[in-house]
């Protein structure tokens, strides 16, 4: 549950959302507009649709919904409009997205990426289409989106909810369907990550269970920095309630 924001927070996100959606809008022109259909190589071709597929796709979408929507929200307290109906929707339901689907799933995303970069590239996909980013690319998706939902959640005074298990729920029914896109997609002769491929069938289920094991300490890791951070704010505004 989001909190009130002083005047000065609220200006100070308003502002740091503006440039997320900036960084965002310019980094999905540039890397969208990437063709790699005239590769030779098929499996380089072919991500031309599957980084359609791929988890960072997903959680840099749901960011590029999620932080106009604060700007919204932000704007409509400023406005004095916190309480009226749709500005209370929206605030519910952007903050159950940013808790329960983008904080869990770009930490693990990011920290899963750099972890397999560092151990070999080729896990995540073929070598040669990495040379089609820019050098700045993968830590535009695997930086700074980490940094960007870390920074949302220290600016956004919220409460923990009384019971964790409902979000997180969320993030194991989104793991779920990530989980099933991923299979399908073999299935059909779409390899998303060649690590699917590499990995026998008792590693892929072992990687299974540790990614929504993993899914669940970032889950749970949000709400101790919340508790920290803004623990006593929230207590204080509980009084005048």
């Amino acid at each position: 549950m989001q909190l009130k924001s002083s005047e000065l927070l609220l200006n100070i996100r308003i502002v740091f959302s503006s440039f997320v959606v900036a960084h965002l809008v310019y980094a999905a022109i540039v890397l969208l507009s990437i063709d790699l259909t005239q590769d030779e190589d098929p499996k380089i071709s072919a991500y031309g649709r599957l980084r359609w597929r791929l988890l960072t796709c997903w959680f840099n979408l749901f960011m590029l919904l999620y932080f106009p929507v604060t700007i919204y929200c932000d704007w409509k307290q400023k406005m004095g409009k916190w309480d009226s109906r749709r500005v209370t929707l929206l605030r519910t339901a952007k903050d159950t997205v940013m808790t329960s689907i983008i904080f869990p799933t770009t930490t693990y995303s990011d920290y899963f990426f750099w972890r397999m970069w560092h151990q070999d590239p080729t896990l995540i996909g073929p070598e040669a289409v990495f040379n089609y980013m820019p050098s700045w690319g993968q830590h535009s998706l695997h930086t700074l989106s980490g940094l960007t939902v870390i920074l949302d959640i220290l600016l956004t005074p919220r409460r923990r909810p009384k019971s964790i298990l409902p979000g997180l729920s969320l993030t194991f029914a989104f793991c779920v369907v990530y989980t099933l896109v991923l299979i399908i997609s073999y299935y059909n002769g779409d390899v998303v990550y060649n690590l699917i491929e590499i990995f026998n069938k008792q590693q892929l289920i072992l990687l299974v269970l540790l990614a929504f094991l993993e899914h669940t300490f970032f889950y749970t890791l949000q709400w101790c920095i919340i508790d920290t951070v803004h623990g006593k704010l929230g207590k204080n505004i509980q009084k005048y309630d």
